[in-house]
């Protein structure tokens, strides 16, 4: 037997008819017909390897085996009951809590973090969300200035009273609409004249020199999205070095990406807080849905 195998369904039905007496009473209760409730009891029987009743002329008696289960099962349905009712009750709570939160996130990671934010919007209809779109030395001064209540993206250097929690890590790709292109392709062969850098800070930049994967000089155009600059491939305007994580929510159509590795270096996805900062329980729920 495996947990797997079992449902609440069926032990629900069966407690019902071990303590009711009557499959029509555990029937009624459940809005089920009695047919469907006997269904339930044999295929419990059958999972268990066990007969959990006897049946008689007048109707279902426990087993030697079925009371056991009984005293076993019940308090376990009865803390199933206690969680659903718990879940139910802070689910209302948090429904009714109001309040705002202010965030800033860089314009690349909004396809990263935007996905993860939904399942705190549903659960916080009322809290006021102003989600901006800044420059990283422009967010971190108001962060600091206790104007934000969090910064999203890639922060390389933090400033004093500034803690960051990694959400993910990536590496870079380069991404090109060459034929012919492999994982094997040496990517110093396929940058040629110009090379589409995003986003537009210097982080990026630095993990390529720091690497030496370009040699020969080249002109930059540097891009504010990781998309912007897969489009700009797309039209054939020069191969891109973007985020990994990113190249598996852009359009690809006709394009290669080459996983430049660990060696030339990786980046961070961050959620920064102020250290001494209190959190509201808005607050503190963003932060458990974005870092989970």
């Amino acid at each position: 037997m495996r947990l797997e195998d079992l449902d609440f369904s069926k032990l629900r039905a069966f407690q019902l008819v071990a303590t009711q007496g009557t499959l029509n009473a555990a029937a009624a209760h459940l809005g089920l017909t009695i047919p469907a409730v006997s269904a339930k009891l044999r295929r419990l029987d059958e999972v268990l390897g066990v007969a959990l009743f006897r049946r008689l002329p007048n109707g279902l008696v426990l087993t030697a085996a079925g009371e056991r289960f009984l005293r076993d099962l019940t308090p376990l349905l009865q803390e199933a009951e206690q969680v659903m009712a718990n879940v139910q009750s802070h689910s209302k709570a948090h429904s009714q809590e109001t309040g705002s939160l202010s965030i800033s996130i860089g314009g690349d990671y909004t396809s990263y973090f935007v996905p993860r934010m939904n399942g705190f919007l549903a659960e916080f209809p009322k809290v006021q969300v102003d989600m901006r779109v800044a420059r990283t030395s422009d967010a971190l001064a108001a962060l600091q200035a206790g104007k934000l209540d969090y910064c999203l993206g890639v922060y390389p250097r933090l400033p004093q009273g500034i803690a960051a929690k990694v959400v993910a890590r990536t590496t870079l790709s380069l991404v090109t609409s060459a034929s012919g292109v492999s994982a094997s392709s040496n990517p110093a062969d396929l940058v040629q004249g110009r090379l589409i850098v995003a986003p537009r800070g210097t982080a990026v930049r630095q993990l390529l020199r720091k690497a030496e994967l370009i040699s020969d000089p080249i002109s930059y155009l540097e891009c504010p999205t990781c998309q912007t600059a897969i489009e700009l491939v797309g039209l054939g305007s020069g191969p891109a070095v973007v985020h990994t994580l990113c190249v598996s929510r852009a359009g690809m159509r006709n394009l290669h990406a080459i996983d430049l590795g660990e060696k030339t270096g990786t980046l961070q996805f961050v959620v920064l807080y102020r250290r001494d900062a209190r959190r509201s329980a808005a607050a503190q729920a963003f932060f458990d849905h974005i870092t989970a």
